[in-house]
Parts: C-alpha cells; structure tokens; sequence
C-alpha cells in the first residue's frame, strides 16, 4: 500500500512537470531564437561600432506593424525609423571610463526580404539590424580604459541580450548574455604599445571556460526544455541501466560531431528544418515507450541520428551566443561539458525520484505511459508550432 502511495505521488508529479514544459517550454524556445544580438567593436583609437539586430514586434506594438515598417524604402531619412532608432540608443547606456558614448547612425537594415505571411507566422523571427558610429574619447595613453554595456527597459529589448565587446586591433574579446538594466563586466581596451604578445591574451582562460560552460547547462535548464524532454523520454525508455549510459554516450559523441562541424562553416542547415525535427525526434522516442519497447541496438540508431540533429540545434544555440574570434575550441569544449551536466543533471534527479520504483510490476503503466503520453502531447504541441505555426 505505501509503494502504490509512492507511485501516485511519482505519477502526479510527472504530471505536473509535463504540464509546467508544456506551459512554458515553446515561448522559452521562441525566446531564445528572437533574442537581441549586439556587437561593440573598437575599430581603432579613435572610432567605434555598434551593430544591433532585434526583434521589433513588441516595440511596434504587432507583427502587422512591424511588417508595415519593413517595407520603408529609405529607412535613414524615416522619422518613424530615427525614432525608433533613438529610443533604442537611449536605452543602450556604453560608457568608457565612465563616460557615456555619443552614437551616430550610419545604417538600417529592414528585414524587407521577408514576406507577409513569414512576418506573420510564429516559426519567423524578423530581425532590424541597426548600425551606429561613435569617436571616442581620449583616454590615459599608459592605462587601459574601461568598456562596459548595459541597456534599460527604455526599449523593448528581446532577452536575452547577447552581447560580443571586441577590439579589433588586438582581437580580443568578450562575450555574454545580459538582461535588462544588468551590467556588463568590464572590458580593457589595451593601448597599442602596451598590448601583450599574443600568447599572453588569452592566458587567463578560466572565466571564459566557465562562462562557455554555464550557457550550455542553460541552454538545457531552463532554455532547453525541448532537449530536456528527449533526455527523460530516454530515461523513461530503459529497461536496464546500462542501456542508458550507451544510449547517452552515443546522443553525446553525436550531437558533439555535428555541433563541431556547424560551429566551423561546414555544415549549415536553416533552424526552420531542425526546430521541427528536433520536436519529432521528442515524439518519437514518445511514442516508441508507449507501443512498443524497441531493441537496445535500435534504440542507440535512433539516439545517435536524433543526437545528429540536436547538435545542429546547440550549434545554432552557439553561434547566437557569439563564438571568440579566438580560442574556439575552447569555447566549443566548454559548452558541450555544460550541455552534458545538465543532461546527466536531469537523469540523476528523475532516478532519485523514481529509483525506488522501478522493480514495480505496475512501472510501465503507472509511470512510463502516462509520463511518455505527457512528453508525446507537449511534442506534438512543439512540432505542430515550428511546422505549422
């Protein structure tokens, strides 16, 4: 009696679970896919660039407005467009040394090659690229100065915003993910003469790897839910445990291979065809536990070619962060082992939950069904947005 109490508890809060992804897992995706992209980027001594894609739907007020917007012909000489081109830049506080930089915009590029019925489908993120200049103050020629971002709720921001600082001359950089009204770290700006050999650059890596490693376990939790989701069809999926350290050793040598690839120029396929494989890829392994319980070696091919297509997600992912212009390896590394805590994170949390339990005769009605018809209904969910809209 207190096991099948124990089982009714497990099973109402996978149902629970399955209810929150359900809930929340589609607008986290959509999320982090229209995110604000930023790049400040030292030129020279003297000059400064700041390119900013973003999402102008809620700043417009509705996709039919921002559609409007994006068939203007000149948009430098629009005033709709310069306001809105002010506001933004008054919600992007850049200061060196403390002092606010004064920006000056050069270039507007509408998403005009984007049809109507895109602009209106959920399946679209329509990004305005905005490009400003600004001369930079003098600063101490024996010091570096200090470069640092942060942007206000002034503007309808996309969050997160992910921000690269770069120095063109050194090749030095700084990449992260902000939120409105936090501040960015600091990041120094050596003067010429007192640039460091390039070995010396990138001598203290330990932030970078850690930063690298931290956006990939949030890729997963909480940004990830859909990767999540195929992580605990696979657990509710075993018959035996050693089955599950093989089946996720190949998900990881997969999505590794491509991962690698795409993040180096030789793969590269349009999210528009992964996002919905990888929704189908969740259904899949759904539906396999409830019918049928496939072979170990069939379920392993199904893993790795699924685990094919979610490193093409991570990479996409990836590239969005911002990747170093130098010490890419590193970065991919560092991403991939944040990717893999948060996969073993998850299937060390649904053990210790559901370990005591798993020798019950009733473990594949009372738990893998209806958990696996949850995962199979939020996927669905999932698939029919990303395909149909």
């Amino acid at each position: 009696m207190l096991l099948n109490k124990h089982m009714g508890r497990a099973t109402k809060w996978l149902a629970t679970l399955c209810l929150v992804i359900f809930v929340f897992a589609p607008q986290a995706q959509a999320h982090l896919l229209n995110m604000t992209r930023i790049t400040l980027n030292q030129i020279d001594a003297q000059h400064a660039e700041l390119d900013i894609s973003v999402d102008l739907t809620r700043e417009t007020g509705s996709s039919e407005s921002y559609y409007q917007l994006s068939r203007i012909q000149a948009p430098l000489s629009d005033p709709n467009i310069n306001a809105l081109a002010q506001k933004l830049i008054s919600a992007t506080n850049i200061t060196l040394d403390e002092q606010l930089l004064n920006w000056q915009l050069a270039q507007v590029d509408l998403p005009s090659d984007i049809s109507k019925s895109e602009f209106m489908s959920d399946l679209n993120w329509p990004m305005t690229r905005f490009l400003f200049t600004a001369t930079l103050p003098t600063t101490g020629e024996d010091s570096p100065a200090e470069l640092s971002a942060k942007f206000t709720g002034n503007f309808s921001f996309e969050e997160p915003i992910a921000i690269s600082i770069k120095q063109t001359s050194s090749g030095r950089s700084l990449n992260r993910w902000l939120v409105r009204d936090q501040q960015s770290p600091s990041f120094a700006l050596q003067p010429d003469k007192l640039q460091p050999k390039a070995r010396d650059l990138h001598s203290d890596t330990t932030s970078e790897w850690l930063h690298y490693m931290w956006q990939g376990i949030i890729h997963i939790i909480p940004q990830g839910w859909d990767h999540a989701l195929f992580v605990l069809g696979l657990f509710l999926g075993i018959t035996r445990v050693r089955y599950l350290l093989i089946w996720v050793t190949g998900f990881t040598i997969a999505h590794t291979l491509t991962l690698g690839l795409a993040a180096f120029g030789a793969i590269a396929i349009p999210a528009s065809i992964i996002e919905p494989i990888i929704a189908l890829s969740i259904l899949w392994v759904a539906v396999e536990n409830i019918f049928w319980r496939p072979s170990a070696w069939w379920r392993l091919a199904i893993v790795i070619t699924f685990g094919l297509i979610h490193g093409l997600g991570f990479a996409s992912a990836l590239s969005q962060l911002g990747l170093p212009s130098q010490g890419l390896v590193l970065a991919l590394i560092s991403f991939n082992i944040g990717v893999e805590l948060a996969q073993l994170g998850i299937i060390l949390v649904a053990f210790l939950l559901l370990a005591n339990w798993r020798n019950h005769p009733k473990w594949q009605s009372m738990i893998v069904i209806p958990g696996s018809t949850a995962i199979a209904l939020v996927a669905g969910v999932i698939l029919y947005q990303r395909v149909l809209g």
